[in-house]
């Protein structure tokens, strides 16, 4: 009986996570559909990139990053707690660093000196943690609405699915983000520092962290 009660606690907790960032969303679609629909395309279409990126300052903007930033942590909290590892360090940890990331390439425009780029970048950052928020919400309400009901093995599939959908997509990006410097004639140095260290490390470390 008190594990029946426990499980629902824990389902009442992590629906209650996801549904207030879901609730954000859906307010922000209401107010601002067309930004939201820039947001969405973004990666695919240079017009959708630019009007996000012309409009980055938009109070819209901002709740979607922060909305899909808790949509993150509690997804990464949930991981670790499937892993009988979880802290909330860990997950204080996680937030640390994309919020690290977001101020240096903040910072980004007084190194290289190219405003271009470095809004480009800035930009592709925003859109990138938008999407993956939005990404992990519907995974976030099938571990809510069925939490007691699913096994070990069908959540690892659950996590598994998503982290290559993930994978795939910051691929993508890197790629686009490498042919957009290539572009700006930036130099191979300040190509390789900005993406071994913001792009690549942190994925690598990640991933790392995950595998072992």
């Amino acid at each position: 009986m008190e594990l029946i009660e426990r499980v629902f606690n824990n389902q009442f907790l992590l629906l209650l996570a996801v549904f207030a960032p879901v609730l954000i969303v859906g307010y922000c679609i209401r107010n601002r559909p067309l930004l939201v629909k820039n947001i969405a395309l973004a990666n695919l279409k240079k017009t959708n990139f630019r009007f996000v990126s012309n409009n980055l300052q938009d109070q819209i903007v901002k709740a979607l990053f922060w909305s899909s930033l808790a949509l993150q942590t509690t997804f990464t909290a949930g991981f670790f707690y499937e892993r009988k590892e979880l802290s909330i360090w860990l997950s204080a940890a996680f937030v640390f660093i994309v919020l690290g990331k977001r101020t240096l390439l903040f910072l980004s425009d007084k190194v290289f000196q190219t405003p271009n780029l470095s809004n480009t970048y800035i930009t592709s950052f925003m859109v990138m943690v938008i999407h993956v928020g939005w990404l992990t919400a519907p995974v976030l309400l099938i571990k809510s609405t069925y939490l007691s009901s699913l096994s070990s093995d069908q959540i690892a599939l659950i996590n598994l699915g998503l982290g290559t959908i993930i994978i795939l997509y910051l691929i993508y990006r890197f790629i686009t983000l490498l042919i957009e410097a290539v572009k700006e004639n930036i130099s191979f140095l300040h190509i390789i520092f900005y993406l071994c260290t913001l792009e690549i490390l942190p994925l690598v470390l990640i991933l790392n962290f995950l595998i072992s």
